[in-house]
């Protein structure tokens, strides 16, 4: 019967909100978060939590001309946004401690990603970077690759479902 009283506490306090909230743990959800970024964390949170951005990714603006782009190179880490409010799109593009539930993270080749995810909804080619990037697009699941020289040097994550909004708001 004293054990009562303990399981109460902790059933209280396990559910507090400071035990809910997302694990900085680099992992990319898709659809979801990046890390402890979530595509729901406003742009002026975000500025807040990881300070004044440093530059703004070149392959996602490619991508996506007519989002405005915040980059900290040092978490290599990017958000874009169409309204400078709503989050519409997170990406990584540096750091190999980044992690996919399936595998085929910056640095994975092309078959690696097609292994891991099977064939894209969307399949293309830019002019990027003084060269060619491939970019492999899951609607449903909200992911894309972006690669250059068959590697992987993007991952974007987006609200699933929104591929043709992403595509025709360039």
């Amino acid at each position: 019967m004293r054990f009562v009283p303990v399981l109460l506490v902790v059933l209280l306090f396990g559910a507090s909100p400071a035990a809910s909230q997302v694990a900085d743990d680099k992992a990319v959800i898709p659809g979801v978060r990046i890390g402890k970024w979530t595509l729901d964390t406003a742009i002026p949170d975000l500025l807040r939590t990881n300070g004044q951005p440093t530059s703004r990714p070149s392959i996602m603006s490619t991508f996506m001309p007519s989002a405005t782009w915040y980059a900290w190179d040092s978490l290599g880490f990017a958000a874009g946004t169409n309204d400078r409010k709503r989050t519409e799109y997170l990406a990584v593009y540096a750091g190999r401690d980044y992690t996919l539930p399936r595998g085929a993270g910056i640095g994975a080749s092309k078959k690696t990603v097609l292994a891991a995810y099977g064939e894209p909804a969307l399949e293309g080619d830019l002019f990027a970077l003084g060269g060619i990037v491939t970019v492999l697009a899951y609607d449903k699941s909200g992911l894309a690759f972006f690669l250059h020289n068959d590697t992987v040097q993007a991952v974007l994550i987006f609200r699933p479902g929104d591929l043709q909004d992403l595509m025709f708001g360039c």
